[in-house]
């Protein structure tokens, strides 16, 4: 999910950019109260928006105030802090920290390792605060692993027919994700486990298109890879997930923060992927350009 949930911020007025990096340093504030100031280096945008989301929908009461702090020593800069940004930030220790042993195990990253260690007692402490939202989060990449490997194994083999479905994996971030988006068994749960689902299928297969030619050249597992995707397929893919994703968020009953709410799932999640097709574009264009003079010159 790191990195792909965040607004446009050209799209955004002043206003609203000031409003959004409170909220930013609201959570990073609430994960050194909460979990260590050791625990601020886990920050990422992704979970402000949740923090958004859920102070849209449940409005509570907030705090405010203006501080300095070791990243930002300068001058004070504002924050926020509310019931839901705690959530936020505690979410972020669990799924960094989740990660952190993902890139352990996929890739022996030594810093992985040191830091997945280094969150341990905050992510212990996380999962008394949180034990519903924490499971769901160790079953959902248990799952992912064990779904991954299975199409692994069957691509090797060459046995198509033992390979899961190309997108259960998604469908299982995605479940995941829903499951950290329904902050409260309440009345607003199911809505919020919905968009999370499709915000996190959307996610996870974009993630996939941006690293196909990674994967392809390393033979690491990638859905869309194994299925012989071409880019026009996998940005129509997108499109209906992103519409699916957008659907379920505006049947949310949202007013505070709605344009910066809008700003993330409507372009901001496609800043990642569109960069990255531009600068496929250009290439392909610069080594047609070479082609062709490498052609006009043999004429010659």
């Amino acid at each position: 999910m790191f990195g792909y949930v965040m607004p446009r911020m050209e799209d955004l007025s002043q206003e609203e950019r000031e409003r959004y990096h409170a909220a930013y340093c609201g959570v990073c504030r609430a994960l050194g109260e909460r979990c260590g100031q050791r625990c601020r280096v886990a920050l990422t945008y992704d979970m402000t928006f949740l923090t958004l989301l859920l102070g849209s929908l449940y409005e509570p009461d907030e705090r405010q105030g203006s501080r300095r702090c070791a990243p930002h020593p300068v001058r004070p800069h504002a924050y926020l802090g509310s019931d839901c940004i705690d959530y936020a930030a505690d979410m972020t220790v669990a799924l960094v920290y989740h990660k952190c042993l993902d890139d352990w195990r996929d890739d022996r990253s030594g810093w992985a390792r040191a830091y997945a260690s280094l969150l341990g007692k905050a992510y212990r402490a996380v999962g008394e605060r949180h034990p519903r939202a924490c499971a769901a989060i160790e079953e959902g990449l248990a799952d992912i692993g064990r779904l991954e490997e299975a199409a692994a194994a069957a691509a090797s083999a060459g046995d198509a027919a033992a390979a899961p479905p190309p997108d259960a994996a998604a469908n299982r971030f995605g479940a995941l994700l829903g499951e950290v988006f329904a902050w409260r068994d309440d009345f607003w749960a199911a809505g919020l486990r919905s968009f999370g689902a499709k915000l996190g299928k959307l996610v996870y297969v974009m993630d996939a298109a941006l690293d196909m030619e990674d994967d392809r050249a390393s033979g690491s597992y990638n859905p869309l890879v194994a299925l012989d995707a071409q880019p026009q397929e996998v940005r129509e893919d997108l499109e209906l997930l992103a519409a699916d994703a957008a659907a379920a968020f505006e049947r949310l009953p949202l007013e505070r923060d709605a344009r910066v709410l809008r700003s993330v799932l409507y372009a901001g999640v496609w800043q990642k992927y569109c960069a990255k097709e531009a600068k496929r574009t250009k290439q392909a264009k610069e080594t047609k350009h070479v082609q062709e003079e490498h052609q006009e010159a043999h004429r010659g």
